[in-house]
């Protein structure tokens, strides 16, 4: 008796809830114009009747003067590598801590005292290549953890970087 009683609550709910969201849809669905936040009075909502137009591009010259597209503009563009220098991607590794400011670069000559650019924010460091260490492929210098957050962060790695020595 109590299974049926219950059927028969849940076959009831579901009927009422069957009609009722049909209805109140189609009641509230066809309405063109919304409530303003009082509920009061009605806002009209109308496509906007201007279409989008971008402004015209305009680009900085080497004089500071703004100017229209197809002004002439000077690009600064990094000198290339040299015999002492190489352009590549750094990493990092936590060297011991007997090492002073290590580093592995095997286009470097051992021994040498390497300058390290960030090729991508301009900052610098030095450090000395040791060759203890086989870089990964695509890794052309491997910094000490503490050099290389001198020059970016960590979680950036690998970096672009112009090494000269």
């Amino acid at each position: 008796m109590y299974r049926s009683s219950e059927r028969r609550r849940v076959i009831l709910a579901s009927i009422v809830t069957a009609v009722a969201v049909p209805t109140l849809w189609i009641m509230n669905g066809n309405d063109s114009e919304a409530k303003d936040a009082t509920g009061g009075s009605t806002i009209p909502t109308a496509p906007p009747t201007d279409p989008y137009q971008p402004a015209t591009p305009v680009f900085v010259g080497n004089d500071g003067q703004a100017t229209e597209q197809g002004g002439v503009i000077s690009v600064a563009v990094a000198p290339g590598p040299t015999s002492n220098s190489i352009k590549g991607k750094a990493s990092y590794l936590r060297y011991p801590a007997t090492l002073d400011r290590p580093c592995t670069a095997p286009g470097a000559p051992d021994g040498a005292q390497l300058t390290v650019i960030n090729v991508d924010n301009g900052q610098s460091t030095t450090c000395t290549n040791i060759l203890t260490v086989t870089p990964s492929r695509g890794i052309d210098i491997v910094l000490h953890t503490t050099v290389f957050s001198e020059i970016g962060d960590v979680a950036d790695s690998p970096i672009d970087v112009r090494v000269t020595w």
